[in-house]
C-alpha cells in the first residue's frame, strides 16, 4: 500500500527555517503545506524558499488548516497555547525546547498527550545524532567502563554584537536565555545517556545587560547570556556518585561544541561536527604531560542501511553546514514522517512530553540554585 504523504506545517520562522524544513525537503512522503509567523518578511521569505503553498500571520490559522504534523518553534510562551491547541485539533506535535514557561504548564502539556490522537514529541534532536548513538553504545556496553566525570562546553558567537536587537530571547518572561535554549538540550542529553539528575548548582549570567529596540532605546536584558552548573545523578543512573557539568555562553568570539564522558578504561568525545574520539587510558604520555597531547582515535559510528542513505542526502544539503544540531534533526524528522504514516504514537528515543517535564524540573532547581548560589534539589514529579 502507497505511504500517505504527510502534511508538515511551521509555526515560527527561524529555527524551522535553518533546520526543520531543508531537512524534511529531503524526505519522500513529506510536503511543505503552511508556515505561520507574524513578520510578514520572513514569513514571506519562508514560503518562497521552500514553495511553501500557505503563510499565515497568526498560528490559530495554521492550526486549523488541513496539516498533518504541526512543528512548533515559536518562542517558549507561546508553546502551551499552540500545543493545546493542535492536540486538541487532532495533529500529531513537535513542540521546541524549552517545554512550557513553568512546571505547571508542563504538567498540563503532558496530560493533553496523555489523551490525544496523535504523538506529541520535543525536538531534543541531539538523541538521534549518530554521534550520541555511538557514545550511547560504548556507554551500555561498558567500553568506557565506570563512569568518572561527565562534562559539556558549548560556545556561540551568536549574541556576542552588544548591537543585536532587543527580542524574546532577551526577556525571561518570554522564555528567552541560554539555560532555556541551550541548557535544555544539554540537560536532556545527560538524561539520555545517564539517567535522573537529583541536584544542580548553577550560575546564571547576563554579560549585556541591555540592547537596543527598534528605535534604537537601550531595553534592559532579563534572561542569562550564559550558565555554569554542575549536577548530581539519581542512584538509579549509570553516573550515579560522579560529578558532571556544563559551561554555556552565547557571547563567545567563536563557536565550538564539546561533549566529554571520562571512565576508568577509556575517554570519548563528540564535537559540534558530529565527529566521535576515543582515549585509552593511559593515551597521554606519562599519564600528566601538559606538553605531548593525548592520542585520540577517531571513531566511526555505525549505521543501518537506511540511515547511511539519509546521511549522504545530509550532506548534500544546506544542513551539514550547520553542524551537529541541525543534522541530528534530519535523522528524527525521518522517524517522524515514518510514525505520522503509520499513525504511531511513539517514536523510540524520542524525548516525550514527560521528558521534557523532568527537563523543566532541572531548569526550575537550576534557578532557585542561582538565586540561593547553593546546591539545589530536583523537584520530585508530583502532578
Amino acid at each position: 500500500m502507497e505511504k500517505r504523504t504527510v502534511r508538515t506545517g511551521f509555526v515560527g520562522s527561524g529555527w524551522a527555517r535553518i533546520a526543520q524544513a531543508p531537512a524534511f525537503e529531503i524526505l519522500d512522503g513529506v510536503e511543505l503545506t503552511a508556515v505561520a509567523s507574524p513578520t510578514e518578511k520572513r514569513r514571506r521569505k519562508f514560503q518562497e524558499q521552500f514553495s511553501i503553498p500557505h503563510a499565515y500571520a497568526g498560528w490559530e490559522d495554521l492550526v486549523a488548516s488541513e496539516v498533518d504534523l504541526v512543528c512548533i518553534s515559536a518562542p517558549p510562551h507561546l508553546h502551551y497555547p499552540v500545543v493545546k491547541a493542535a492536540l486538541a485539533a487532532g495533529k500529531h506535535v513537535l513542540c521546541e525546547k524549552p517545554m512550557a514557561m513553568d512546571m505547571q504548564e508542563a504538567a498540563d502539556m503532558c496530560q493533553m498527550a496523555e489523551v490525544a490522537d496523535g504523538f506529541a514529541l520535543l525536538d531534543h534532536e541531539l538523541r538521534f545524532h549518530p554521534a550520541v548513538r555511538q557514545v550511547k553504545q560504548m556507554i551500555e556496553s561498558g567500553e568506557i567502563g565506570r563512569i568518572y566525570n561527565v562534562c559539556a562546553e558549548v560556545n556561540l558567537a551568536s549574541r556576542g554584537n552588544p548591537s543585536l536587537r532587543h527580542s524574546w530571547w532577551s526577556e525571561a518572561v518570554k522564555g528567552g536565555g541560554a539555560l532555556g535554549a541551550i541548557g535544555s538540550h544539554l540537560i536532556d542529553l545527560h538524561r539520555f545517556l545517564f539517567g535522573e539528575i537529583s541536584e544542580v548548582c548553577c550560575d546564571l549570567h547576563t554579560c549585556i545587560p541591555a540592547r537596543p529596540d527598534a528605535e534604537g532605546r537601550l531595553v534592559a536584558v532579563s534572561s542569562d547570556d550564559g550558565f555554569s552548573m554542575m549536577m548530581r545523578f539519581g542512584p538509579a543512573s549509570l553516573c550515579f556518585g560522579s560529578p558532571a557539568s556544563l559551561r554555556v555562553t552565547t557571547v563567545a568570539n567563536y563557536t565550538s561544541f564539546r561533549y566529554e564522558v571520562h571512565g576508568s578504561l577509556r575517554s570519548v568525545r563528540f564535537d559540534g561536527a558530529g565527529r566521535v574520539w576515543e582515549l585509552q587510558n593511559g593515551g597521554a604520555k606519562g599519564g600528566r604531560s601538559l606538553i605531548d597531547p593525548p592520542q585520540w582515535a577517531e571513531v566511526e559510528p555505525s549505521l543501518s542501511w537506511d540511515d547511511l542513505v539519509l546521511q549522504e542526502k545530509i550532506r548534500q544539503s544546506s544542513l551539514w553546514v550547520h553542524g551537529i544540531f541541525a543534522v541530528g534533526f534530519a535523522f528524527f524528522a525521518h522517524r517522524l514522517v515514518r510514525a505520522a504514516q503509520r499513525g504511531e504514537k511513539s517514536i523510540t528515543d524520542a524525548a516525550t512530553f514527560d521528558d521534557g517535564f523532568a527537563v523543566q524540573r532541572v531548569m526550575a532547581a537550576c534557578h532557585v540554585s542561582a538565586a540561593s548560589r547553593r546546591w539545589e534539589k530536583v523537584p520530585a514529579r508530583t502532578t
